[in-house]
């Protein structure tokens, strides 16, 4: 019971949300179907991942709603930052401000790739209930291609916010700890993020290098906030309101 009431404390629940959502939506990312472990699939081949997704279909199902939650989770857990004090309309406490709202935006994004993929497995559950059926393996196609660009988009503006988030948060730090190098290390990868999407976007770039380069970004990012996470649950003022009880 003790446990529980820590989890569910106002300094603390922010904390175990980001760590715990990250946690989940790792998890969940690496048995994606299609992934690393389940249904390997080129992701440059679009019908080899359908295929991977709709042959575990109640895993894709069961996946998508997790890794949503687990993504509001993640959002709830940043939000909490914005009650952060900082003096009115100094650089810092304007850019993090700023950076939790794009945060918002972009796992708002994110849920909307995951829901195109509740779609395109729920069209191959049901295509026989489809006005032509026939079009169905069509309909999936698109589906994914939509789902592909909304991702191309998180990772733009999820290398937004980062930076912006990261620096917001790291300048509250008045010396070089542990917490205080991770926030750099998100800016930072927001920074090598948007810069792999400008290049990404030449017709030149191999597609595999700049999938690869944003898994590692990613990556990197979601290690840097899980240990800023952490931070929040050790109760370091500098990421805990003042109003909060620690």
């Amino acid at each position: 019971m003790n446990v529980l009431r820590d989890m569910c404390s106002g300094s603390k629940a922010p904390g175990w949300a980001i760590v715990g959502g990250l946690g989940l939506m790792i998890v969940c990312l690496i048995i994606y179907p299609g992934g690393w472990a389940v249904g390997r699939a080129d992701p440059l081949d679009f019908q080899a991942t359908i295929q991977s997704m709709t042959d575990n279909d109640n895993l894709t199902h069961a996946l998508s709603f997790v890794i949503i939650l687990s993504s509001l989770a993640v959002a709830y857990g940043i939000f909490s930052f914005w009650r952060l004090s900082g003096p009115a309309g100094s650089l810092g406490h304007s850019l993090l401000r700023f950076g939790i709202l794009v945060n918002l935006f972009h796992y708002g994004i994110y849920i909307m790739t995951f829901g195109m993929r509740h779609l395109l497995v729920a069209v191959s559950q049901h295509r026989d209930a489809l006005v032509a059926p026939e079009q169905a393996d069509q309909l999936m196609l698109v589906l994914h291609a939509t789902s592909g660009g909304l991702h191309f988009g998180f990772v733009t503006i999820s290398s937004i916010s980062g930076i912006l988030v990261g620096i917001g948060l790291a300048r509250r730090f008045g010396s070089m700890g542990l917490t205080a190098a991770a926030c750099w290390v998100f800016a930072l990868a927001g920074v090598a993020g948007l810069i792999n999407v400008v290049i990404g976007q030449q017709a030149e770039v191999d597609p595999e290098a700049f999938i690869m380069a944003s898994n590692i970004v990613l990556f990197v990012a979601a290690a840097a906030l899980l240990v800023i996470g952490v931070g929040v649950l050790r109760g370091e003022s500098e990421l805990i309101p003042e109003e909060s009880d620690s």
